[in-house]
Order: structure tokens, then sequence, then C-alpha cells
């Protein structure tokens, strides 16, 4: 199997067994290699548990079929959906089913309610409703990720939870199967049903999969509903006294309300109950009109107590939403967007954003007026930072918490905010004496911890900032937990309000519960007498489950893990350690860019994460040295081309791409390059081949034939539409000049212009246009004649000796001219990011860092200009509608789109921002037959968006981008400084590129 090491064999006999028992039966898949097992051990909380191998079922059949198996062969069964949970409730020894994979359709949409698979994310779902004036209320802050699964396996509510309640508010049914395999519909179900002959009984059940079936599965359904309703009905006032009602709770199996007026209200049992009870394969979900009116207040306080104490005055005007933040999470903010820097004072302690809902917006205007004048009555310092009463503004409020509280875990530091004790909630009237008391714990403990609740529900996130735990902090741990825990229950609150118990909590139940937690454990005995559903979670005998299992500890990595980039073994493991397994790298939210191949399909092994817990458990020995340069990571790693979105967007920096980048240099040095490789990393050779001989070269890359053996030979798609080689390199037009050191004119320190591989070879015109725009502001210039190509593509291949090679003549050509202060300037964003963060990494040389720091990409070097007052304006008009596409690496940058920032100082030319997410081509990757259909599919919606009739042209500073955007339309694309060229009148003939029905349009 791949990732094979004589330290971890591929499979024990139990594994080989249960492959080849499942293969050929599920219609889905099943796997048990190392790095499948090492991928699902963990999920977002502090545990790593490896399974014995993982399942993904394509339909009911298949979920009914795995439920047998689990019963003949006594092997636990584990549901997970997204894996982001914080608990610990999708890991364990047995056999994980991820739904996350295939079963994630929406089976159909009725008037006012859906059925959908539990592998649908919530977004996703909500996106399709939104077409129907329609949405299903739950908001879980992750709601880009969690899964309608995950939802009902923990009852998930979020921000909006104090009104519209959580998801067992919004169930109608729910379709199960049990070990053994038996399957039904859980509804709710009138206890006179059990009077019913078995027929009667059957025409009532949805579930019916045969003769055979169905009566075993409506006997188990009758006996299930007989003796829930005994249960429930022997224990009414044990369950009323011990499970008090409360806005939010999870803990344990709820109960409170299920036997009702002669009714067993099944579904809101089951729900919250973390797969141990049955495993669930659909749903029919209740939806709600969209509201019509929305606003929001943003409430700053100078005390947190102030804040604290005004909740009570909001909840009585029955706010949709009432959430408090701490001086912490108001840090992150500014930190993380202008905006919120200029809306929260450096003197905010706390923050309460509030929502309203109506019918009109005068009505929504009048109730945030009311809950201004409530807050200044009882707290007149408070400062109202932001009223928003758009959507858009309404939902940038809203991206405060949804976007800062990740943030969290990006803090540096020996201590990370650990999730353990995250989840109580309390009655909300006894709010601020429960935080009084937690604070006293945390202060015993001597930590601190951050604040972030939906104070208006009494629900309370809080996350003690600690080391790593080990098997040495469990004591500590749990000392901690308990104590906290103990505030909760004193005020009658609970120890899990709407993430579950999991690991985390379990072990705490019973001491919440007293006797009613025998009632659990036989309702558990009901469902599951074998304790094959999710075993130890909710109902466990071990009363230390909250300190086993921690994940590794990050110790260096095995000197025998050969490192090629410049970190050392504990950089490389804490590198990987800084993942915390949030899933936040799993997203498909259109805001996002991360990770276009998971986008692409939604498996694990695609996601950011699944390296991260790879490397970091080949860091830890908990995987073989070998596995690096494996067969099985090599394939992981090609769900990768350092578009490095996900290190941008990760809530916690990590590194992935470097990790990649790390394993893939590891299988180069032990197996060498394959020919796709070869091509992707040496397609600068190209260039210089074919200026030599461009007009041959471009006469072939016009015949079919010959892209017919081109293809053959070298493995370049001939379906990829080519740029024509220019006659001579822009290096060799400026050989003349190259050498000559510029002259200092007019107090303006000289550039060095750093060409890149396309302008240089291909797109000599797009050089031409940054000179003379040079030009025209009098700005100095050298072109160092031995200069080279940046070697972006053969570090992202992972051919790192080679990447060193040229690597070393570009810093040996620009080393001087950075030790002067020149300014390095490029026009193509990878060759920016490779000179800028990829040489360090890269290279050992004394000047690398000199050269880093010294260079710019040009659209962000004139902006800079502009804003000094020092670019000229005199722009002639464009009459144009370009469609504009952000490139990856320039996103990377992080220095913003300047060059579209620019294109907005031409009159008439309107630019369409196009956020279509990656282009799907990363260098050369697009280039190639083996990769064309991905990259075509990656690229979907940019490639759809430049076929509208609406726009003239495209527009984008990254050359493989443009590429992808003139694959199939007759549409140019053409550089955002050819624009500024031709508007400032330098370069007429620029306008030649564009199509004739546009040239007219043009004002000279």
């Amino acid at each position: 199997m791949d990732g094979q090491s004589t330290k971890h064999p591929s499979v024990d006999e139990t594994q080989r067994r249960l492959i080849e028992d499942l293969t050929g039966l599920l219609q889905g898949e099943v796997r048990c290699d190392p790095l499948t097992v090492s991928m699902y051990a963990s999920d977002g909380s502090l545990y790593q548990i490896p399974p014995l191998g993982v399942a993904w079922p394509r339909d009911a059949e298949d979920v009914m079929l795995l439920a047998r198996y689990a019963e003949e062969q006594n092997l636990p069964l584990i549901a997970r959906g997204a894996g982001s949970g914080v608990a610990g409730q999708a890991i364990g020894r047995g056999l994980i089913v991820d739904f996350s994979r295939f079963m994630r359709r929406i089976e159909w949409i009725g008037e006012s309610t859906v059925r959908v698979q539990p592998g649908i994310v919530l977004d996703r779902l909500n996106a399709v409703l939104r077409k129907h004036g329609r949405y299903f209320p739950p908001d879980p802050a992750n709601a880009a990720v969690t899964t309608i699964g995950g939802m009902l396996a923990v009852d998930a509510a979020g921000s909006h939870s104090v009104r519209v309640g959580s998801t067992r508010d919004h169930v109608e049914s729910i379709e199960v199967v049990l070990p053994g395999g038996n399957s039904f519909e859980a509804a709710n179900e009138s206890l006179e049903i059990l009077k019913l002959p078995p027929p009667a009984l059957l025409a009532s059940t949805s579930a019916a999969r045969g003769p055979d079936d169905e009566s075993a599965s409506v006997h188990v359904k009758r006996t299930i509903v007989s003796k829930l309703a005994k249960l429930l009905s022997d224990n009414e006032r044990l369950i009323r006294e011990k499970q008090p009602p409360l806005v939010r709770n999870t803990s344990g199996y709820y109960l409170r309300g299920v036997l009702a007026r002669g009714t067993l209200h099944l579904p809101r049992m089951l729900i919250g109950s973390e797969g141990t009870l049955a495993v669930f394969t659909a749903a029919t979900l209740h939806t709600s009109p969209l509201p019509r009116h929305r606003a929001v207040v943003l409430l700053l306080f100078g005390q947190l107590e102030g804040a604290i104490r005004t909740v009570q005055q909001v909840a009585k005007l029955q706010p949709t939403a009432c959430d408090l933040l701490d001086r912490r999470l108001l840090t992150l903010a500014r930190d993380a967007d202008p905006r919120f820097a200029k809306l929260i004072s450096p003197a905010a302690e706390a923050a309460l954003l509030v929502e309203q809902k109506g019918f009109s917006e005068r009505q929504v205007r009048d109730r945030i007026r009311m809950v201004v004048k409530a807050v200044h009555a009882v707290n007149l310092r408070a400062v109202v930072a932001c009223e928003a009463y758009t959507l858009e503004d309404v939902d940038f409020l809203w991206s405060l918490p949804q976007r800062v509280v990740p943030l969290l875990a990006r803090l540096t530091g020996e201590t990370r905010p650990l999730p353990f004790v995250e989840d109580v909630a309390v009655p909300p009237e006894r709010l601020y004496e429960f935080l009084v008391q937690a604070q006293k714990v945390f202060q015993k403990h001597e930590v601190t911890a951050s604040l972030y609740a939906h104070a208006a529900a009494g629900q309370v996130h809080m996350r003690p900032f600690l080391p790593a735990p080990g098997e040495a902090d469990g004591s500590r741990i749990e000392a901690l937990a308990r104590d906290v825990f103990q505030a909760a229950l004193a005020v009658g609150g609970t120890i899990s309000g709407e993430h579950g118990d999991g690991l985390s909590r379990t072990a705490f139940i019973r001491s919440q519960y007293g006797p009613l937690y025998r009632v659990f454990q036989q309702i558990k005995d009901v469902f599951d007498p074998h304790n094959l559903l999710n075993p130890g979670k909710i109902i466990s005998d071990d009363p230390h489950v909250t300190v086993r299992d921690f994940r590794p500890p990050a110790a260096p990595a095995s000197q025998t893990v050969s490192l090629q980039l410049r970190w050392s073994p504990d950089e490389f493991t804490h590198a990987a350690a800084r993942c915390n397994g949030c899933g936040t790298c799993k997203t498909q939210s259109p805001d996002l860019r991360m990770c276009p191949f998971f986008r692409l399909e939604p498996l694990e092994e695609a996601s950011p994460r699944s390296k991260a817990n790879i490397v970091r458990n080949v860091a830890c020995g908990q995987l073989g040295d070998d596995v690096l340069a494996s067969d099985g990571m090599k394939r992981l790693a090609s769900f990768c081309f350092n578009c490095k979105q996900c290190r941008l967007e990760c809530p916690s920096n990590v590194d992935i791409p470097h990790l990649i980048i790390e394993a893939k240099a590891a299988y180069v040095a032990a197996h060498g390059l394959s020919r796709a490789d070869w091509i992707l990393s040496r397609v600068h050779s190209f260039g210089a081949l074919g200026s030599t001989a461009a007009p041959v070269a471009n006469r072939m890359l016009a015949s079919p034939a010959a892209r017919w053996i081109l293809e053959k030979l070298l493995g370049i798609a001939r379906q990829r539409k080519l740029p024509r080689f220019a006659r001579r390199s822009f290096l060799r037009m400026m050989a003349r000049d190259a050498s000559r050191r510029p002259a200092v004119a007019h107090g303006e320190q000289p550039v060095v212009y750093f060409v890149g591989e396309y302008a240089n070879y291909y797109d000599t015109e797009l050089a031409r246009a940054f000179v003379a725009i040079l030009r025209h502001h009098a700005i100095p210039f050298v072109v160092p004649r031995d200069q080279t190509t940046s070697g972006m593509a053969m570090i992202s291949a992972g051919d790192l000796e080679a990447a060193r090679d040229v690597a070393e003549q570009n810093v040996r050509a620009l080393a001087e001219y950075a030790r002067e202060g020149f300014t390095i300037v490029c026009t193509e964003p990878s060759a920016a990011l490779a000179l800028k963060h990829e040489y360090p990494v890269l290279l050992d040389h004394p000047d690398v860092e000199l050269v880093a720091s010294r260079v710019v990409e040009a659209g962000a070097f004139l902006l800079a200009r502009h804003r000094e007052g020092r670019l000229r304006t005199n722009l002639t008009p464009l009459d144009l509608d370009a469609g504009y596409h952000t490139p990856c690496h320039l996103k990377a940058l992080g220095s913003g789109t300047a060059l579209a920032e620019l294109l907005a100082l031409i009159p008439g030319l309107r630019v369409h921002r196009i956020e279509s997410g990656c282009s799907g081509m990363a260098g050369a990757f697009g280039l190639t037959s083996e990769n064309f259909r991905t990259s075509i599919r990656l690229g979907w919606g940019l490639i759809s968006r430049m076929r509208a009739d609406d726009l003239d042209i495209g527009t984008t500073e990254c050359s493989s981008c443009k590429m992808q955007m003139e694959q199939g339309t007759a549409t140019p694309t053409i550089h955002p400084l050819k624009l500024l060229a031709l508007s400032y009148g330098l370069m007429p003939e620029i306008r030649e590129k564009l199509k004739p029905s546009t040239r007219k349009l043009l004002v000279t």
C-alpha cells in the first residue's frame, strides 16, 4: 500500500480482511492505508485516535451494508461529516464513515421543507434555498464547512438561536440506520401506533427496502418506540428535575418534552446524540422565509462588566441575536481588517453585536433605536460604533465574529486557546454571575481565556490559553474543566450548549445529571446494545476520557527526515502542528479561494488539513520516515500546485505550501522527476528555444498535426491555446542598455526590472509597456543581463536542486543593486513571490534576505507613487468594459490589487472584478495534457465569465491566468500595465490587440 513503512505495516490482518470483505460490495470506497488512517485520526479537537479504516458510502444501501458488517464483526462505526467538531466526536478506533464525499445531495425541495443527505454543507444548502426565497435557520459559525449531518449530530445552533432555536427545532424526520442494518424513518410517532397490527404500522413507514427488510425494520421501529415510551414515561419526574429547561443544552441525550401528549418526538431525541444511537442517512428539514429586513448595531464598552450587565436590558427587546466579544477578539478584528480598525477603538474592552429583524426598514430602524436607548439607560458611556441596515453592511458586521474567533489560533507563543471548556451554557439572566465565577476559576489555575458568547441565549465560548496538552498535563486539564463546569452547574447551566460532548465532556455528564445518567445508558441499550456506534461518547465508563488520546506533542522531526528547505526539524514540525484541524480549508465559500482542488471534489485528501496531519505524524514519529517519499504522499501532494491561498486564508497561517514542497522534494530526491513534472519545471527552456526559432515555432503552434506531435512528445495539451513566441527576447532587445548603471535623475531612486520568462520570451510588449511607463515618469532603471527565470515552476514541482541554481544566479545578478538601495520590480506576481518569499527558504546565500527585502510587484510600486502624488494622471479615455481577475500569487503577496485600483483612474474604463476563484493554471500546471481537464474544471467559472457579451477585454497581472482567460474565447486579455501605457498614449499599437468591434470605442 502507499506510504508503507517497516515501522508501521500498511494493514494488519483485520484491516486486510475488512478491505477484502467490503471491496466489491460497497458502491462507495473503503481504505485502510496508513496515510488515510492518519488523515482521519484527528478532527478539530485536541485528540488523535487512528481509526481502523475509512469508508465513503454512496447511498443508504451502502450504510446499511456497513451496519450489518459492523455487527457481524463487532466493529465500531463512527459517522463523520466535515470533521470540524472541537469536542472529538468524529474520531475513534473503528471504521470512520465519511458522508461528505458522496452523500451530499438535495433530494427534493418542497414548499416549506427540504430533503437532504447528511454530507451537504449548510452554506451550499442555503445558497440553493435562497433561490426559492427560503433558508435553513440554524447558523453555526462554520457554516461554510459544517455538514447537515454534523449539525444533526450536535444540535448545532449559532448566534440567532435565541430567536430561531437550534437544529432540532427545524427537523421533521430523519432516516436512520441501526447496527445490524435495519433502517426506518424517525418522525413524531403517535403512541396509538403501538396498538395497530404490523401491516398498519408498515404503511406508516417510509423506509421500506423490500419484503424482508420491511418487516425487520418495522419490528425494530415498533420495539424502539415502545421501549422509549416506557422509559420516558417511567422517568418523567426525573427528567423534569434533572434536565431543566435551558435555551441551549446538548449535554447527554435530550429527553425533556420528547414524550408529550401521546406523541414520541423521536427526532428531537436523536438530534444531538453524536452518532451514538443511530447513523443518519437523510433528513427532512423545515425551511423558513428569508427575513425581509435586518439591521445590526455594534456597541463598544470600556469595561467587560458593563457589556455583560447590558445584555439583560437588550434581551427584553427580543433581539434576533446578541453576541458578546472580549478585548482580545476586538484586537484581532482591528488587525484583520482596516475597516474594523476604524470602527473599534483600542480602548474598547468589550462589544455587543445586536441584530433585529422586521417587515420594513422603518421597523428595524425603530428596533435598533430602542436597543441603543436601552443600552444607554444603563450605560451612558457605551459607544455606538456602527449601525448597519443594508445586506452588505449587515453581513460585514457579522463577519466580525465569524472571522476573528477562528483567528485566535493565529496568536503566537507557547500557549494556544484550547477548546475543551468552550461550550458551557447558562440561564441568560445568570450570565454575569457565571462569568464572575469563571474568572475566579481561571485566576485560581493561573490562566487567561478568550470570551465570545451568544449572550442573549446564555451560550458562552471560553478558550483557556495553555500549552498543547500531553499526558503529563492530564490532571491540570481535568481540574480546570471540573471547576469551570461546576461554576456553570451552580447557576443552573450545562457543560455543553451547542458543540456536543465528544471526548472533551463525556466524563462530566454523570456529574451533571446524577441518576438521570442511568436513563441515558438505557436509551443507548435500546438503540445500540453492543455499543458499536461511536463508542466512548456520551456514555462511557472511563472517568478520565477527557485527558486520554491527546494529539502527540510537537517534537522535533526525526533526524532521518532529510529536509531540503531552510528550516530546522523543530520548525518543520511546528509548522505542521500549527494546524488545529478546524477544517476552514474545506470551505467552498465564494468569499474565499482555498482550496481549488477541494472545491473541485470535496475529498479529505484534497484538503490542506490532510497534508498537515500527515506531515505532523511523520515528524512526531506516528508514521515512518519514508512516507514523505512514498507514492501515496506523491498522490496527496498532487492536490497542491502552490497557489498559496490556504496559507493566506488559514486562521492559523499553517504553511501548507512549504510542507508540500518539502514532500515533493523528498519524492524527487528518491525517485527523480516524472516527465510531466520535468515539463512543468522546465517551461522557461521552451521559451528560450522557441524565441530563437520564432517563425518556425509559431507556425508549429498553429498546426494541429504539430500540436498532436508536441502532446505525444512533451505532454503539452494540444487543446491549450498557447502564446506566440517573440522574435527576439526582451533581454536581447535591451542588451545595449542592460549593463548601463542608471544615473539618479531629479532625486528619483533607480529601480531594477526583473523581467520573468513570460515577458522576456513571449509578451515582450508587456515589458516594453512597463519600461515606457518608467521613462514617462523619468524613473531611472536597469535590466540586468544575467537574470534568468524565477524558478517558481521548479519550486512548485519539488525540483529544488535546479531551483537553487537559478535562484543563486538571480541573487548574484540582483544583490549589488539591492545593497545600493535599488527597488527590484517584477511585472509577474509569481516572480515577485519567488524572489520575496521562496528564495529565503530555498537558498543559503548571504544576500538572499537583502534581495527579498527590496522586491516589489509593479502595481504596488506604481500605486505607492500615486499615493505620494508622483504618478501622472494625464490619462486619455478608454471606453471599455474590462473583466479583472486577481491572480492567486498577487493575493499571496499581500499588497492588494494595485493595478486594478490604478485602472480606475482611466476615464471611461469600467473594471468588473471577476470573483470566480483560482484560474486553475498555476503557472505551467494547466499546460500539460495530464492536467488540462482538471485545469479547465478548476477555472471554469473564470472561463465562463470571459465568454459573456458584456466584456470587451479581460485584464490580469498573471501570464498563466491570461492563458486561461483566453481559452475558448476570442475576447483578448490585456495586462493592466498595457492599458495604462495605452491610456498614457505611449504605445498606441496595443490598440491592435483589441477585438475590431471595440477598437473604435477608444478615444485618442
